[in-house]
């Protein structure tokens, strides 16, 4: 047994679940409120035998242990597996050592008791008083200084390494945390930070990893960050994001800013979706973090030359960087094609003159909710940067032009919208509209090899989710397990299906296409109720959309390394089968596709049919009525998908019978 299936072995998906919202039991299922958005009438099942979850209302999404817990502390499939890991007892090879983790442990210790300090210094120090001048010139109140744990450092050499060493921690670890530094040529060891205002650094979990200084005079640098460490890597640091996931997730929306002081002052002010990328341009790890979050982008970078160029830094990392999807678009010709959309929607914020989001959310509240309001589209943005910059009086002008706006308008996903900037390019640069359209669809093809070579450079191998629109299903709870028996141990539906399309990745183009023809989605997270599948079907189809020639030792390293055993099981179950043609073997997964929604929907239909009973004998007519249009949807999608089971059995069977009459012929 592996490490996933012991956890999943172990763990009891009613005790984790229960920790978030209460369960009550309801014949074979358990019910509760939906620990991912507000209700008063519960729209959440567990099913205990299946360890499997799923809501009915607004979220729409399901899975197993793993999956709540991703969803649920917005973590990535290594975390989870080693938080339940670590709740089951289970043992794994790839945890870290114990001497690391102990290190880590004294690193977060020791810059506790740093934050602790400096804010105390900063309340009562009369050293600090400049510092507490600073804040009240920024309109700073108590609690905000408080929440954040504002601080201030002594102008003095080693007044932290003294009062840290009195804590009983030794230099080793003071260094090894970037709070004191090593001066070699007169072998001394020194504070980093020094009369500055100290800001603490947390990561998703809240804890601090380093910190940002600020000074009070005239000295540089004006803003100091820890040094590299084991915890604080400045690439991967999103600025006020332990405060800012729920209400990202509540608004659906991010709102980016450059500096950290822009993020305290929207957060004191109510504004609390708005965090920081430290100073820097925009970074992949960044973008791919706050995208588990929401895939709604507002950037609000500073006005001036140098604050636009790094937004358009910044607009550069995220058409890179962020998830992209894969849809049939339907070619002039005729021809369903997938072309490459950028899965997220990217607006800029234009700041008045001479103010940044500090000045304007302290100013006037009300602008800065009118700002982010009216922030423009991505295409407005580069068409208003673009018409500026190039001179297009002139062919080179216009070449250029071209040029930087067709890949941003190939990624616009609505046909309409699409066709509104090919027009108003055409009318830009003065050429015609069909020339401009082929430059798009160019720029369309070549985005995927691009996206490849990013991702390649950028390091996306461990794992990340590139999609996940709806996560899981829950299975029938009747204690078999929908098997498929192939002269081989029994393997799951779902297992046989990603098989199947790791023995024939090319496979997911031509679903996608036959499932457009049976006006059917396309296969999707939801299909799989395992984490660890819907992981290994997210990395194919990113890989597949890559343009890169199959490789299984390179798609290998696309995957966390927890996840290589499952690869290989269901590598070697595919290599076992027997030879199958490839409209034979794309025919049958059409056919499981179908049968796992069927399985799914069935499922839900039993369990929504009793929360509707349930709302109704409540008098809750409002979420009665709401429950039963999702209830509605249920039996519409069986009625489209059962005729399809019964065609695609019948299109086999025939297949069956020819191949048949051919081998006796």
């Amino acid at each position: 047994m592996s490490a996933i299936d012991e956890i999943k072995a172990r763990a009891n998906v009613i005790d984790l679940i229960s920790r978030y919202t209460p369960l009550k039991r309801a014949g074979s299922i358990y019910k509760g409120l939906c620990p991912f958005h507000n209700e008063r009438t519960p729209s959440f099942v567990v099913y205990p035998n299946s360890g499997t979850w799923h809501c009915f209302g607004s979220c729409g999404t399901g899975g197993d242990v793993f999956s709540f817990l991703m969803r649920k502390e917005n973590l990535d499939f290594r975390e989870a597996l080693e938080r339940l890991a670590q709740e089951t007892g289970v043992s794994l090879e790839e945890q870290e050592q114990e001497q690391d983790r102990t290190q880590k442990a004294a690193l977060y210790e020791v810059n506790e008791a740093a934050a602790r300090y400096f804010h105390d210094l900063l309340l009562h120090h009369a050293q600090a008083a400049p510092a507490r001048a600073y804040l009240e010139r920024r309109n700073l109140d108590a609690m905000t200084a408080d929440s954040f744990q504002i601080g201030f450092s002594l102008d003095q050499w080693s007044g932290l390494r003294d009062y840290l060493s009195s804590r009983g921690f030794g230099l080793d670890i003071q260094l090894a945390a970037g709070l004191v530094k090593r001066n070699e040529q007169r072998e001394s060891i020194y504070d980093a930070f020094r009369n500055r205002v100290t800001i603490p650094i947390r990561d998703r979990q809240g804890r601090v990893i380093g910190f940002g200084g600020r000074v009070l005079d005239d000295s540089q640098p004006k803003y100091l960050n820890t040094a590299e460490t084991a915890l604080f890597h400045k690439s991967h640091v999103v600025f006020g994001i332990d405060r800012a996931q729920t209400a990202i997730r509540d608004a659906d929306q991010v709102v980016i800013v450059e500096g950290y002081m822009d993020v305290i002052a929207a957060h004191q002010h109510g504004f609390e979706n708005v965090v920081a990328c430290m100073g820097t341009a925009l970074t992949p790890e960044q973008l791919r973090q706050l995208q588990r979050y929401t895939h709604n982008f507002v950037l609000a970078l500073d006005a001036d030359a140098a604050g636009q160029a790094a937004t358009i830094r910044g607009l550069n990392q995220a058409r890179q960087s962020l998830t992209r999807v894969s849809k049939p678009v339907l070619s002039p010709g005729g021809r369903v094609q997938m072309m490459e959309r950028l899965d997220a929607t990217l607006r800029i914020i234009s700041m008045p003159d001479g103010m940044d989001p500090d000045d304007v959310v302290r100013r006037d509240p009300a602008l800065w909710q009118q700002l982010v309001a009216r922030a423009l589209p991505l295409v407005d943005f580069y068409f208003a940067v673009t018409s500026r910059r190039v001179d297009l009086g002139s062919a080179q002008g216009k070449a250029e032009a071209v040029a930087e706006l067709a890949p941003l308008i190939a990624e616009v996903d609505d046909e309409v919208e699409r066709q509104h900037y090919v027009h108003q390019l055409a009318r830009l640069v003065q050429v015609e509209e069909f020339i401009i359209e082929s430059r798009v669809r160019a720029a369309a093809r070549a985005t995927q090899s691009e996206a490849a070579a990013e991702r390649k450079s950028s390091g996306l191998s461990e794992g990340e989710r590139i999609d996940r629109p709806s996560t899981g299903a829950p299975v029938a709870e009747s204690g078999k397990s929908d098997k498929r028996l192939s002269g081989q141990p029994a393997i799951e539906v779902e297992d046989h299906l990603l098989a199947m399309m790791v023995r024939s990745p090319d496979s997911l183009i031509w679903l996608a296409q036959r499932a457009a023809e049976l006006k059917i989605e396309p296969p999707t997270d939801a299909d799989l109720q395992h984490a660890e599948n819907q992981e290994i079907f997210g990395a194919l189809r990113r890989f597949i959309m890559s343009d890169e020639l199959w490789d299984l030792e390179s798609f290998q390293e696309n995957l966390a390394r927890p996840l290589h055993a499952k690869l290989g099981s269901l590598v070697a179950y595919g290599a076992a089968l027997p030879p199958r043609t490839d409209p034979e073997l794309r025919e049958g997964m059409i056919k499981d596709i179908v049968h796992l929604r069927l399985q799914r929907l069935k499922n839900e239909s039993v369990a929504i049919k009793y929360l509707v009973d349930e709302a109704q004998r409540s008098g809750e007519v409002a979420s009665a009525r709401s429950l039963g249009s999702v209830y509605g949807r249920i039996q519409r999608e069986l009625d489209h998908l059962q005729p399809l089971k019964l065609r695609e059995n019948h299109k086999n069977g025939d297949r069956r019978r020819n191949a048949s009459t051919t081998r006796l012929g």
